[in-house]
């Protein structure tokens, strides 16, 4: 097949994890080239000389986990070695609820947050089984050089002080089209000019209480284990407005791709006017 038997350098995390700006570093390596940020819908054939020469590719964990992402390209004839990125997950959910791409929907292609996370956990139990490699955003921010060294180590690769310099510009990197928004903007001279802008910027997480209670009852261990507060105090929270965490069909893609059929219904819908009989056909009701 061309590729059996090279390397796959495989990272991935859940959207607002941190894992647009560790997939950075890991592309300045003199060593490594290949995706930024790959689609989360999408399992794209990867040509082995995209590396330089050794192939990176990063995705967001949403339609597929990463252990199904590691069998198919294992499949495909890889030598895959998984990176996940770990954050605490209020952190995640906080975030996701105030970005428009983070799409809180019901379909495959965009799946309902709490899906997403419990999906997340898994394989993060599937890591600590298998003896993958984790990185902890929260440990980069603290400790950028001793946090990247562990996670080098873990996937066998020599240090590159590439990974903290930066010295890449973006039209050095063979794919690097997509990527976090949020990076873009806070995007510096170097990892530790970045992280200072990025702290500049961070804000006390707001979730809706009930999504709150869930996150903190539900992943206790994954809380304990890696070192995240059991409990957030309101006194914690921004007393601001809320975003509604609850999952709708208006949220997704195909639903964009279903008005655009219809040029009217498309512009109302910009405009803030639902497509109701679109939504109502995905609604099961009893009959009158």
């Amino acid at each position: 097949m061309g590729r059996r038997g090279a390397s796959l350098y495989l990272c991935a995390g859940l959207q607002s994890s941190g894992s647009t700006l560790i997939s950075w570093c890991f592309l300045q390596r003199r060593d490594m080239d290949g995706i930024l940020d790959a689609d989360n819908d999408l399992l794209p054939q990867i040509d082995p000389a995209i590396g330089r020469p050794l192939v990176w590719y990063k995705t967001t964990l949403s339609c597929f986990r990463l252990s199904e992402l590691v069998d198919y390209y294992r499949d495909e004839g890889w030598e895959v070695r998984p990176l996940l990125v770990i954050r605490d997950l209020r952190r995640v959910w906080a975030s996701l609820l105030t970005k428009p791409y983070a799409r809180n929907g019901l379909t495959a292609e965009d799946p309902p947050l709490r899906l997403r996370i419990r999906r997340f956990v898994e394989d993060w139990q599937t890591a600590l089984r298998r003896g993958w490699a984790t990185i902890r955003y929260e440990s980069l921010v603290e400790e950028p050089q001793r946090t990247l060294e562990n996670v080098c180590r873990h996937l066998e690769l020599p240090w590159d002080d590439s990974m903290l310099r930066w010295p890449k510009r973006t039209e050095d990197i063979a794919d690097a089209q997509w990527g976090n928004e949020t990076f873009r903007s806070t995007c510096g001279q170097g990892l530790i000019e970045t992280l200072a802008r990025g702290r500049k910027r961070s804000q006390s997480p707001t979730i809706p209480p009930g999504d709150l209670d869930w996150l903190q009852r539900e992943f206790r261990q994954f809380n304990i284990e890696n070192g995240y507060p059991l409990v957030l105090r309101s006194a914690e929270m921004l007393a601001t407005s809320i975003a509604d965490s609850t999952p709708t069909f208006r949220a997704t893609r195909r639903y964009d791709w279903e008005t655009k059929r219809k040029p009217v219904r498309w512009l109302l819908s910009r405009l803030g006017v639902p497509y109701q009989k679109l939504i109502d056909r995905r609604t099961w009701k009893r009959a009158a």
